[in-house]
């Protein structure tokens, strides 16, 4: 399906133009499009993360990252600590592959340390309300990379206003030009989380004050990661796109005067040969 759709587009005056740099594609699944990201590389990608995708098949000069919808019920209290008795709480898939082997590390470390709920999980009804009492009654919610960097969790932890803990070191994130994370999220390096008593010292160390200032940068900017809000998530994507343009006129009229061999594979950036052939050397 995936080759007979492009082999179709390839086929149509639109794209044959500009070569499909003023086309957009909606890639959010790991595993989208990945049997033909070769041959799209240069329209705009709207991805959730670059964790399978090649340094010249995306990149955040051309792309838009998004993020995933959340998939508990967000929260609608006022900020405080009288009702998130939980230090920190995870429930997802205890056992993933490539950079989400950490999980089962911190399964191991975290299990049955005080004041944190760690719990393997799948997606069910059941999952999800246990995970929405859970993100709402915790100060802080655990974000290990997975299969690939990014997940719904994390924003399942933003708009339950749970302080996210962010143990995945290639993550990427939405809307980095108005949202300053590091006022929203703690973020701890892969080698430093797996230290036994580590993240908890950490944690705990981290004042009420401040616990009450990351909540409220939470609140302000939780509309960013709501699908269904006017002013919220589609909107700012497709400022993020409109951002591209003067890139993709560039690119366009670059393309239009640069003489290269068929072969000579476009790139999906700004670079040089040169640019190539210093980071080969």
């Amino acid at each position: 399906m995936q080759e007979e759709l492009i082999e179709w587009l390839e086929g149509q005056e639109y794209w044959r133009r500009n070569k499909g740099r003023d086309h957009v594609f909606i890639c959010q699944d790991p595993n989208a499009l990945y049997k033909v990201i070769d041959r799209v590389r240069n329209a705009v990608l709207l991805v959730s993360d670059f964790g399978r995708l090649r340094a010249d098949q995306a990149s955040l000069v051309k792309d838009v990252i998004l993020p995933y919808s959340h998939r508990i019920n967000k929260y609608n209290g006022e900020i405080g600590v009288e009702n998130r008795p939980s230090l920190l709480f995870f429930m997802g898939n205890r056992f993933r592959k490539e950079g989400g082997k950490i999980r089962d590390t911190l399964f191991q470390i975290l299990e049955g340390e005080k004041d944190v709920f760690i719990k393997h999980g799948t997606q069910s009804r059941e999952s999800r309300r246990m995970a929405t009492q859970g993100m709402h009654s915790s100060k802080f919610c655990l974000h290990p990379a997975g299969d690939t960097p990014s997940a719904c969790r994390l924003f399942d932890a933003i708009v339950s206003l749970c302080i996210p803990v962010i143990v995945s070191d290639y993550i990427e994130l939405p809307f980095e030009d108005v949202i300053d994370y590091k006022k929203i999220a703690v973020f701890v390096a892969t080698s430093s989380a797996v230290q036994p008593g580590y993240l908890t010292s950490l944690l705990r160390r981290i004042s009420t004050e401040r616990i009450l200032q990351y909540q409220q940068e939470l609140k302000m900017v939780k509309r960013y990661f709501e699908y269904e809000d006017p002013n919220g998530t589609p909107i700012e994507i497709w400022r993020q796109v409109s951002s591209k343009l003067p890139l993709i006129k560039l690119m366009i009229n670059r393309d239009k005067r640069l003489a290269r061999s068929q072969d000579d594979p476009d790139c999906s950036c700004i670079c040089t040969r040169q640019n190539r052939t210093a980071a080969a050397r």
